[in-house]
């Protein structure tokens, strides 16, 4: 596997990036989980009834969708300590310093990433996984 073509200081500066995203999505996800499991008054009519089972079933469905981003940032961090940050799991190519500046977890290059969405977009759309 190629070596992380980033220097230490700027490895150093995704690792905070992450971790600091990692701190924000963990505060979200307790803060969601602590009221969701709140007690509610549900005194009122059906419609209200429904309206909070809808509210919940989409705050379950981010904290899912944060639970996976934890689970990227926390494989980028491994990625640090094996020294492999920045390189492409499907190519073996460098990831752009802009691109990891924005999304310091991705795991491949923009080009890659396209390849592998149009692909697993494409078997959902054929019904296999």
């Amino acid at each position: 596997m190629k070596k992380s073509p980033f220097t230490t200081k700027e490895i150093n500066q995704f690792k905070a990036l992450l971790l600091e995203k990692k701190e924000r999505i963990l505060k979200e996800l307790f803060d969601q989980s602590k009221e969701l499991t709140e007690e509610k008054d549900y005194s009122g009519d059906l419609a209200d009834l429904a309206t909070n089972v809808l509210e919940r079933s989409i705050s379950l469905s981010l904290t899912n969708a944060e639970r996976a981003m934890v689970n990227d940032i926390d494989e980028a961090l491994e990625r640090i300590a094996d020294n492999s940050f920045g390189i492409c799991i499907d190519t073996g190519a460098a990831i752009g310093k802009s691109r990891l500046k924005a999304m310091p977890e991705a795991k491949r290059t923009l080009a890659a990433q396209e390849k592998f969405d149009r692909a697993h977009s494409n078997r959902r759309k054929l019904g296999t996984r």
